[in-house]
């Protein structure tokens, strides 16, 4: 049988739950579509929570639109799975204080009229209790905490030491994408915050050494889960936190992958009260999206924006980050939510945003065509030069190369530095667009044009082979920039030319890499490519066509 967690959280999906015999029971908080509303399996052996479904949030955009919504509908955001058998209620002195197993003990249970529910369990004289009350203003619940004194004799300085499991949110392999992952993250007050990626059996532990704990919980792709003190009892209470890779199997029937789930353990330390008197330690859960605007709705949730660092600047090509990346996503994050408050369509607001950035770089990269024409005249002049050296020199090659840098020299033959500038200045603002796009959850179930879900594929039928389905966005991009590519003219040089000849198939490798990713950083993409159509015809006109000889040094087509 699964057992509930003695503290905090052990979910599962529904309708796919082994049956638990009659210790369970599922309420609902907050009616369906009301923000902050959720449906909650708890159990009375253990007196956990099973499973949490949020009634604002669904699916899929189809189960979204019905009239009338149940729990197939829903959205499954805390699971656990499995059998994790942690004890609780040790004395610090490694005394047992509760004579009954927590995690199996039938606990009593009291609702009261405002939905609050209370577990207790009594055992020589101390009586443990938990508290969860619904917080639809804060996204969320609190979890208190509350150690009662009723006629046991505590020895001097007692402590009752409970293990406090955060929520575990459900890491779906169908929604993931590449370079997003789950992390578990826990961050002390007034210090960095301490990221714990799942890769096998990685445990991580932090320990306070007396420091407050600001928030520590878990993530996924567009949502978080975090546990936050809301009272000096709390603050005091947490020692360490450790970070742990769940589920150890793969669960086919939810599509997840094994450790690649995050979990976060308090460890805590609650003192045994006096006889006739209670410690009280009272957490605050958050259960809901994961994104600028929304932490930016309570004062209370500013303490998750680090949460956000590692969207907004994930490492590329492994360990690589493009210094700027940061700021520049959390920059585009904020206009593209303006443009959508104007507009009132993400799509729209993806193409304006596009538009915006390519037409601010527009002077720049008209200065560096210019001045790359401007060198290819020149090169015209001197290609016979050139080529009288190239052939007085044909055997020996280490003395062209020293006549050709005394060529240089003398000529001034340096290819413009502004030519390289716009490359460095697009990188920053197409990686920022990047991982904005991939992981904005306000493009989550939204529909654009065929786009069904800006945070999913276009699929517009499925396919019996590979790719398995067919994307309409990627290809109408690979097609734009193979015609673009094959509109600029090849090198005169023969290396030069076959160099250039094979890097045309470059798009190729990314119509690959990108053919099964979010359709709204295909818009972008897709958008960027139709603005450099444009702004080449026009470049064209008013400067001329590129010099063969100066083809090479040309730069590739921004995507």
């Amino acid at each position: 049988m699964q057992r509930s967690l003695s503290v905090l959280f052990l979910a599962c999906a529904g309708p796919l739950l082994p049956a638990q015999g009659d210790s369970t029971f599922v309420r609902e908080f907050g009616s369906d579509g009301a923000r902050g509303g959720y449906r909650l399996k708890f159990d009375d052996a253990g007196a956990g929570l099973v499973y949490a479904m949020t009634l604002d949030h669904y699916v899929t955009a189809a189960a979204r639109d019905k009239p009338v919504h149940g729990p197939a509908d829903w959205m499954l955001l805390v699971w656990g799975g499995g059998d994790y058998a942690f004890r609780v209620g040790e004395l610090a002195n490694g005394d047992r204080l509760f004579a009954q197993d927590l995690w199996t003990a039938r606990w009593q249970r009291k609702e009261e009229a405002d939905g609050a529910i209370t577990f207790a369990i009594v055992s020589d004289g101390l009586r443990l209790e938990k508290t969860f009350r619904h917080r639809p203003d804060q996204r969320g619940l609190s979890l208190e905490l509350r150690v009662v004194n009723e006629e046991y004799t505590p020895k001097d300085r007692q402590q009752l030491r409970l293990q406090l499991l955060g929520p575990t949110l459900v890491a779906r392999a169908d929604v993931g994408l590449i370079g997003t992952q789950a992390f578990a993250i826990a961050q002390p007050a007034g210090g960095a915050p301490v990221h714990h990626a799942p890769d096998a059996e990685m445990h991580e532990l932090l320990a306070l050494g007396g420091q407050e704990l600001a928030m520590a919980g878990t993530t996924n792709r567009f949502f978080g889960g975090f546990l936050f003190p809301l009272d000096d009892g709390a603050r005091h209470a947490v020692q360490t936190v450790t970070m742990q890779s769940l589920p150890v199997v793969e669960d086919p029937s939810l599509q997840i992958r094994a450790r690649t789930m995050p979990r976060v353990e308090l460890a805590l330390q609650l003192p045994v009260p006096a006889r006739g008197s209670a410690t009280v330690a009272t957490f605050g859960v958050y259960l809901g999206p994961k994104s600028l605007h929304v932490f930016g709705e309570s004062d209370e949730h500013q303490r998750f924006l680090p949460v956000m660092d590692v969207d907004l600047e994930p490492p590329c090509c492994g360990s690589i980050v493009v210094p700027g990346g940061r700021y520049m996503a959390t920059m585009l994050v904020k206009l593209l939510g303006w443009f959508h408050s104007v507009v009132g369509e993400w799509g729209i607001a993806i193409m304006l945003l596009t538009i915006l950035v390519r037409g601010c770089l527009a002077p720049l990269n008209f200065r560096m065509q210019k001045s790359m024409r401007a060198f290819g005249k020149r090169m015209a002049v001197l290609k016979p030069k050139m080529d009288a050296l190239k052939a007085r020199y044909s055997d020996d090659p280490k003395a062209y190369q020293q006549a050709m840098l005394q060529f240089n020299r003398e000529h001034k033959l340096m290819p413009p530095l502004g030519g390289c500038l716009p490359i460095f200045l697009t990188m920053p603002i197409y990686v920022g667009l990047f991982t904005a796009l991939r992981t904005a959850y306000d493009l989550r179930q939204e529909r654009f044009l065929f786009m069904h879900d800006l945070s999913l594929p276009d699929t517009l039928f499925e396919l019996p082979f590979w790719p398995h389905s067919f994307n309409i966005m990627p290809l109408l991009w690979l097609t734009l920039m193979i015609v673009l590519q094959l509109r600029m003219p090849l090198p005169t040089d023969p290396q030069q030319r076959q160099m250039q000849q094979m890097m045309r198939f470059m798009p190729l490798i990314f119509g690959v890499l990108l053919y099964n990713y979010a359709s709204g950083l295909l818009v972008y993409m897709v958008t960027s490519m139709l603005w450099t159509f444009v702004e080449s015809a026009i470049t064209k006109k008013i400067l001329g066509p590129i010099d063969p000889n100066a083809a090479a040094m040309a730069p590739p087509p921004v995507m």
